[in-house]
């Protein structure tokens, strides 16, 4: 890896980019290309639901990430049974979770308790969404989110949720929409 995954995360100019909903693992292919208009990256693999091509999956996008050099983190059901760089925790999780074991974890955080907990069991990020109000949903708005980001230094607090290139203030964010759903380049 060029970079630590580490030092990745905690740089102010690293995309997570989230993947998004997909029906045929050819159609996976063809939007991991889209990551490649970012310089500094890390790939979550989202996977809501279990499904039996879970293992050629993570397989396809394990061997996409090794080839391309990016960090792969997964959250999907049975997460610690696959290898990757470390694991993307949901905000029902972070209660659930008891042993980091030295892994680079990650959180999706919706409020200062939700974080809090994050910092409790060892993550090394956390999305807080949503920033911009979505899908009906009212954002905590970007006060709120550098209020919360600068009250926890200790932990790499990143906007999701609303977010896109035309409306953020930070330089990288957490995302579906911005990359998944763009052309291949």
């Amino acid at each position: 890896m060029a970079e630590n995954i580490r030092d990745l995360i905690k740089d102010q100019e690293t995309f997570f980019l989230i993947t998004g909903e997909f029906k045929k693992i050819s159609t996976l292919k063809k939007k991991l290309l889209n990551t490649k208009r970012f310089s500094k990256k890390i790939l979550i693999l989202r996977i809501k639901e279990d499904t039996d091509q879970l293992d050629e999956i993570i397989l396809e996008v394990k061997k996409f990430c090794k080839k391309e050099n990016v960090p792969l983190l997964l959250n999907s059901p049975n997460k610690f049974s696959y290898k990757a760089k470390g694991y993307h925790l949901t905000s029902k999780e972070i209660y659930e979770y008891k042993n980091s074991k030295n892994l680079v974890l990650g959180a999706s955080c919706h409020n200062e308790q939700d974080i809090i907990q994050a910092i409790d069991i060892g993550c090394s990020y956390a999305f807080l969404s949503p920033v911009i109000r979505k899908n009906g949903i009212e954002g905590i708005g970007w006060d709120s989110f550098f209020a919360l980001k600068d009250k926890y230094p200790q932990i790499t607090i990143v906007p999701l949720g609303g977010v896109n290139e035309s409306n953020a203030i930070v330089e990288a964010f957490a995302g579906i929409s911005h990359w998944w759903s763009t052309k291949n380049w």
